[in-house]
């Protein structure tokens, strides 16, 4: 049996960002080790748009691959990670997000790959007291749009 795997992008619109009074605060996303496209916190968005592989496990869930997959095959996340800069480079990590997708359904990753669109999430990045998110981020703390079959 031939297994089923498509190149999908993940479009994350990050929104309500934690703003100037953080200092040097930036916003960059993992890719292997690296931190990697880290863009200001004092600007009002920022939208990040990984490429991943999506393989059809045989119990038909899907496993998500490459650089910017992270985490047990059962618990793939992407990883937004805070670091303070000096111009665009990265001097030291602050603390991250864990962007969970293994609510994700085949069915969702196959439409995506077949219309070419990517599937959309839409993040607010400062919690209720103004300070920067860091925790794992789950389907109901995020606004996620995926294509239905």
């Amino acid at each position: 049996m031939k297994t089923e795997e498509y190149e999908i992008t993940i479009e994350i619109e990050c929104i309500e960002l934690p703003g100037a009074e953080y200092g040097p605060l930036a916003l960059g996303i993992q890719r292997d080790d690296a931190i990697t496209e880290v863009a200001s916190a004092a600007t009002k968005r920022i939208v990040l748009k990984p490429v991943l592989r999506a393989r059809r496990n045989a119990d038909g869930s899907v496993n998500f691959l490459g650089p910017f997959a992270h985490g047990p095959k059962a618990e793939r996340f992407i990883y937004l990670n805070w670091v303070t800069t000096n111009g665009k480079v990265p001097t030291e990590q602050v603390g991250r997000i864990k962007l969970h997708l293994n609510h994700i359904q085949w069915a969702a990753v196959a439409r995506s790959a077949q219309i070419s669109k990517p599937l959309r999430v839409k993040l607010a990045l400062t919690n209720a007291k103004g300070k920067p998110v860091m925790a794992s981020v789950r389907p109901d703390m995020a606004k996620w749009v995926l294509p239905q079959g």
